[in-house]
């Protein structure tokens, strides 16, 4: 059976010790369809290649919210637009904003997260958003740009995730599902029709098991509670992920 992994940051430096062993278990383990997330020059530098190799996994590059400091200016994102039309990505993201964890940055975030969607209009590239506990301004600032993608990690209310799907969105889920008491990602994996779902790992980050590193191949456990969810087969599953994969890059 074949695994997509939507979101995964295979470059990271948690994965410098086994990443060459690491990616012959996907590939063993049928996971055959990554979007590769890049935070950082060094994140692209050690997956890039993987393209040539693997047709099924797609570069995302970005500037993470997280990762603005107040004394950032234009000019880091000038230097970031340069760089990815060098490298052609397949995809602009994670972008997004993070009210969560950096209220501190908040204009600025949505100055690059507007900056972000022009390129990717310029691009023609579909675009991976990360939204924490900014649902508001987050679909505010998409309305404004002829953009589509990922909606990643979701963990909103199953409503949020439907205005999402009726305008047009992939809403991906991860290990989110698997925690003890995750009544409102569950509600949403309900909700989001079959055609709209994908489903990542966020590797290595979001680990189920408090203390252990998340691993790309852990996300044959959420297909199998997204399956039980969903009241599918993992057949089934399988095949509509892979769908939803290809159109997200075939749009």
């Amino acid at each position: 059976m074949e695994y997509i992994d939507a979101h995964c940051h295979l470059g990271n430096r948690q994965f410098a010790d086994d990443r060459e062993e690491m990616i012959s278990r996907m590939c063993r383990a049928g996971l055959n369809r990554v979007i590769m997330i890049c935070c950082c020059e060094y994140d692209y530098r050690q997956v890039s290649g993987l393209r040539d190799t693997i047709p099924g996994y797609k570069l995302a590059c970005a500037i993470h919210p997280q990762s603005l400091q107040a004394a950032d200016t234009a000019d880091r994102f000038e230097r970031f637009a340069q760089q990815m039309k060098h490298i052609k990505p397949d995809m602009i993201g994670e972008t997004g904003l993070d009210y969560a964890s950096h209220k501190h940055t908040k204009e600025l975030q949505k100055q690059f997260f507007m900056k972000h969607l022009e390129l990717a209009c310029e691009m023609h590239l579909p675009v991976n958003i990360h939204s924490r506990r900014a649902v508001l301004d987050t679909q505010l600032i998409l309305r404004k740009y002829p953009v589509k993608g990922v909606l990643h990690s979701f963990s909103g209310s199953p409503e949020t995730a439907l205005e999402y799907v009726r305008a047009g969105w992939m809403i991906s889920f991860g290990a989110s599902v698997l925690f003890p008491n995750a009544r409102r990602p569950m509600e949403a994996v309900r909700a989001v029709p079959l055609d709209h779902l994908l489903i990542e790992t966020d590797a290595p980050y979001q680990s189920p098991v408090t203390g252990r590193r998340h691993n790309p191949t852990d996300v044959i456990a959420i297909y199998r509670k997204i399956a039980e969810l969903k009241g599918l087969t993992a057949e089934e599953l399988s095949a509509a992920a892979a769908r939803n994969y290809d159109r997200v890059f075939s749009a």
